[in-house]
Order: structure tokens, then C-alpha cells, then sequence
């Protein structure tokens, strides 16, 4: 007895028409603005599978309910504008401008080098930036694997990257050749699935010495460096941000501010002192101890690069 079996086409064209008006719990073409728009915050409200918040949600809550208690409990327009242009931009780049800038480096690298690093990489709105494990599985351990040359060669095309490239880099360019002089992604692909047709011994040559890499060969290594030299590159760059930059910014502002003050006579020297030395409250640990201290934002910064433990992998 076979059960829901399909045993007539009229039942099978009925189910299939039935098809396109399953439920949809999105808003539907013809919804309101203001339906569409709640909707979109709520999906945005969403936590992920991991438990975490999305990129939206973190920067809401971490603008209003953090920064924002931080700007209404601010003693002067100074704290207030520090908020503004040192804790907002802080988390910002936390957020989203980190992983856009690790994004970004890593589609012009694929396009440039020809070798994949991003996932979708035809298009940047749908890139994103893939990690160690899966250029691990993309570029090694392929003896086993199902239709290897085909499948790698369809993968690199589907990603942004350029088969010639990455055969090149292989060191494999003789035996591509061997095959086709093509230099479009399209047309070698053409080219491999003739060749795989009809059996041509170029094809069954190129293909066993990709079986037979080394684990560790030169196109993995490549990408492997490129992923990880762009994230070191993003932590550096929110370093020079977030630990100089605006606090210097916001140094130099201040300074600007008051020394206008003091040449005018507005304030004695002794104020313009006090309002260089103000210092916001930080926490420091020490002896196993959380407590409070005044520092720069600068020395701040230093004693966590001092505190945190190095990172044993870029997962």
C-alpha cells in the first residue's frame, strides 16, 4: 500500500496549483506601509538560532538603552557631545561597520585575485565573508569527494572568483590548457563538461591531481591568509578608531573650545586645567578587584590591548 500517493494528474496538477496560495506569513503584496514597516522591525527584532541579537536590534538597544542613559546622565554639553562622537560611532563600527569592512576587503580581494573568499560573491549585497572552515572544505580533502574538478570549478564560478586563477595558483595550468585556452569562467566550464562527456584523458589527468593535493597547498594556504589577514586588519583599524582617533578627536575639540575661553577671559587658567584633566569613570582591575578610576581614553584603551588574552584561532 503506498500512502498520499499521487495517482492522477488532475490530483497532481490540483496539488500543484495549491502550491502557490500555501500561507505566507510575510507582509503580502498589497499591505499597508505601515504594516510593512512593523513588520520589518519585528523581523529585526528577532533573536538568531545562536541566541544572539541581530545587527539592528544590538545597535537599538545598545544607542538607547545604554548610550542613551549614559547622554541623559551626561554633567555637561562636553560629556553629552563625547557620547555623540566617540560612544555612538563606537557602537556602530561594533556592530555592523567591522563586519561591512571585512565584507567589502574581502569581495575586491576575490575579484582581484580570482580566488574565493566570500560566499555569493557575484553580487556584494548577497557577499558574505566566509571562515576558515569553509575554505578548508572548498580547497582541500577533495580525494573523496563527489565529481571533484566539476564541482570545484562550479563553486569558484558561483562564488566570484576565476577558475583560471585558481587552477594557475593550484599550478595546474598546463593541464587546463590541455583542455581549453579559455580564459571565461563560462566557456572553461563548457569546456570541463565536454571534455568529462567524453571521456578525454585531459580531463581524467586534471582531475586526479586535484584528488591528490596536499592538504596544505598553496590555494588554501592563500585564503586562509587573506581571510585572516582581514580580520586582523579590522581589529587594527577599529584599534586606531576607537582607541585614538575619536578620543583624540574629542581631546583636540575640547582644547579648541576652551582655549578660545581663556583668551577671551571667560575662564581663569585653573577652569581650562580642570576641564583638560576631567576624566569619565572606567573600570580597572586590580589585585582580582572591579573598581573605579579616572584615566584617558587613550590610557584606557591600553590597559584592555594589556588585559585581553590573544585569540588562538579566527573562527
Amino acid at each position: 500500500m503506498k500512502v498520499n500517493n499521487i495517482s492522477s494528474q488532475a490530483y497532481k496538477t490540483s496539488y500543484a496549483n495549491n502550491q502557490s496560495s500555501k500561507p505566507s506569513f510575510g507582509a503580502a503584496p498589497n499591505t499597508s506601509m505601515a504594516r510593512k514597516a512593523f513588520e520589518y522591525v519585528g523581523e529585526h527584532c528577532n533573536i538568531d538560532p545562536s541566541g544572539s541579537l541581530k545587527r539592528v536590534m544590538f545597535f537599538i538597544v545598545g544607542t538607547v538603552f545604554m548610550l542613551g542613559g549614559r547622554f541623559f546622565e551626561s554633567r555637561d554639553n562636553d560629556e553629552k557631545r563625547e557620547v555623540v562622537t566617540r560612544d555612538v560611532p563606537a557602537v556602530a563600527l561594533s556592530c555592523a561597520g567591522a563586519p561591512f569592512l571585512n565584507k567589502a576587503i574581502a569581495y575586491e580581494l576575490t575579484k582581484h585575485s580570482g580566488i574565493p573568499i566570500v560566499t555569493n560573491g557575484k553580487k556584494f549585497s548577497k557577499t558574505a565573508f566566509t571562515s576558515q572552515k569553509q575554505l578548508t572544505d572548498w580547497y582541500s580533502n577533495l580525494k573523496n569527494a563527489d565529481n571533484p574538478l566539476i564541482n570545484l570549478s562550479e563553486m569558484v564560478e558561483r562564488n566570484g572568483g576565476n577558475i583560471r586563477k585558481v587552477m594557475k595558483k593550484f599550478g595546474f595550468a598546463k593541464e587546463l590548457d590541455a583542455i581549453t585556452n579559455a580564459t571565461d569562467n563560462t566557456a572553461i566550464l563548457d569546456a570541463l563538461k565536454n571534455a568529462q562527456r567524453n571521456g578525454k584523458e585531459s580531463f581524467k589527468v586534471l582531475e586526479e591531481l586535484l584528488k591528490n593535493i596536499s592538504a596544505d597547498n598553496k590555494v588554501l594556504k592563500f585564503a586562509k591568509n587573506c581571510q585572516a589577514g582581514i580580520k586582523l586588519g579590522g581589529i587594527a583599524m577599529m584599534a586606531g578608531v576607537l582607541g585614538y582617533f575619536l578620543p583624540h578627536l574629542n581631546i583636540v575639540t575640547t582644547k579648541k573650545k576652551y582655549q578660545k575661553k581663556l583668551d577671551e577671559g571667560k575662564i581663569t587658567e585653573e577652569d581650562f586645567q580642570k576641564k583638560m584633566m576631567r576624566t569619565s569613570p572606567v573600570f580597572r582591575v586590580s589585585s582580582g578587584v572591579l573598581s573605579f578610576h579616572n584615566t584617558s581614553a587613550i590610557r584606557t584603551f591600553k590597559n584592555l590591548l594589556s588585559m585581553a588574552e590573544p585569540s588562538s584561532h579566527f573562527e
